[in-house]
């Protein structure tokens, strides 16, 4: 949201409604104020002034769901004052705007206005009171179902401030996952020959990721570069175990629930491991059995967005897009599929989770709210489930669908592996579909 962006470009998440006023000709003013607002942010994070305003340019803007994100951050920033004050008797001074505080006596910030600053309590606590109260009431007018739920209703859509690099494939990742692929075939030639009684080269693959899926061109007024599929590098006969495809980016639902969600239509009780949804390898500082707790039947599909993030920290990846787990998704914006988003599922609890990880979320603009629901909307359009969990597999998640399949799936019994056959003879050269 730093960069300005050419209003044609603007995709408002926020569902039409009647009577809306046109701002189609303040966008280049709008974009504008969007920019200096978030610098502004990115220069003094915990000033919650910033956060609440950008939150109201974003409330114009029509996404709700930052505008959302934006204020409950204001609130927080409001709130730890607030108990800092209640804490300590010494009184504060109250910077412009109510946008930072420091002990009386302390340095003057350039900003100061003297006829803003209050140097006794009271003042300070009710200037915090009433931002937190603004920005409370500025996530009521985006929260659509308020107040029988703290949910609003969005359309998924590239946010136009992305950049570049975060919108397609490239070249190398593309030589990535076909290194990926031709792993996945080493070691497999006694299970192959059993299967259809053919031998083959150890290690030759079997599948490869190409550019323009559905031939050359443009569809929608859109290069078909970015367009891939993965194609049969050589006749597989039928019944050919073609790919076993593990996965680290999963959720479950935990002992004991019981799930039905939009995600997944199945019912069916929890599951039964109980280090679940932890691995082995992590430590009781990398706990989330708190987030199946506290989401309940949605718990798979938070657990799942929270790994993907847990990924790119622990490889150190400096934006979470970038991630080759993340980077090769791509999401499909259906333009009348309106869905809903959750403050605690969709806002609070990854942001926690983020903070649980070393994540400031305030000061780390990486993992501002945007690229969390970019995140979403990438994991919807490539995740399978079954009634327990949730999973996006890799290189399965890269497989075009097609009413006429020619590869069939199953899930392995660790619920996060799938194994991939062919279901018919497969020419070299021919398109895979699920």
């Amino acid at each position: 949201m730093d960069h300005a962006f050419p209003p044609r470009d603007w995709q408002p998440t926020k569902p039409p409604e009647p009577g809306e006023e046109d701002i189609s000709s303040s966008l280049p003013n709008l974009i504008s104020l969007l920019n200096h607002q978030t610098k502004c942010i990115y220069t003094k994070p915990y000033q919650p002034r910033h956060w609440h305003e950008r939150a109201k340019t974003l409330t114009t803007l029509r996404y709700p769901e930052l505008a959302v994100a934006d204020a409950q951050k204001a609130i927080i920033l409001c709130r730890s004052a607030l108990d800092r004050l209640s804490e300590d008797a010494n009184p504060w001074r109250l910077g412009h705007a109510a946008g930072f505080w420091m002990r009386s006596g302390g340095s003057s910030d350039a900003d100061d206005n003297d006829d803003l600053v209050a140097t006794r309590d009271d003042q300070l606590q009710q200037r915090l009171a009433n931002l937190q109260s603004e920005a409370f009431e500025l996530q009521i007018r985006n929260l659509y179902y308020f107040p029988n739920y703290l949910e609003g209703r969005v359309r998924s859509r590239l946010y136009p401030w992305m950049k570049t690099e975060h919108r397609g494939r490239s070249d190398e990742m593309i030589r990535r996952i076909n290194r990926e692929f031709a792993g996945s075939s080493r070691g497999r030639g006694k299970e192959i020959m059993a299967c259809n009684g053919v031998s083959v080269d150890e290690g030759a693959p079997f599948c490869v990721l190409q550019r323009h899926a559905f031939g050359k061109g443009t569809r929608d007024g859109q290069d078909d570069s970015d367009v891939l599929g993965v194609f049969a590098a050589r006749d597989i006969p039928k019944d050919t175990p073609i790919l076993v495809d593990p996965s680290e980016t999963w959720g479950c639902i935990g002992p004991g629930s019981k799930r039905r969600s939009s995600g997944n239509p199945h019912d069916g009780r929890g599951c039964t491991d109980p280090i679940h949804p932890n691995l082995p390898s992590e430590d009781t500082s990398q706990d989330l059995r708190w987030i199946r707790e506290r989401t309940g039947s949605a718990a798979a599909d938070v657990l799942l967005r929270c790994r993907f993030l847990i990924r790119s920290i622990q490889d150190q990846t400096p934006h979470p897009l970038s991630h080759p787990l993340i980077a090769r998704l791509t999401p499909t914006y259906r333009k009348e599929k309106i869905s809903l988003f959750s403050l605690d599922h969709d806002i609070i609890v990854p942001n926690e989770c983020l903070q649980q990880f070393g994540i400031d979320v305030f000061a780390n603009p990486a993992y501002d709210t945007w690229v969390l629901f970019t995140l979403a909307a990438r994991i919807e359009n490539n995740s399978w489930s079954d009634p327990v969990h949730k999973c996006v597999s890799p290189l399965f998640s890269l497989f075009n669908h097609s009413c006429e399949p020619n590869v069939d799936w199953t899930i392995g019994k660790d619920h996060t592996t799938l194994w991939v056959r062919s279901s018919r003879d497969v020419v070299r050269g021919e398109q895979l579909f699920v």
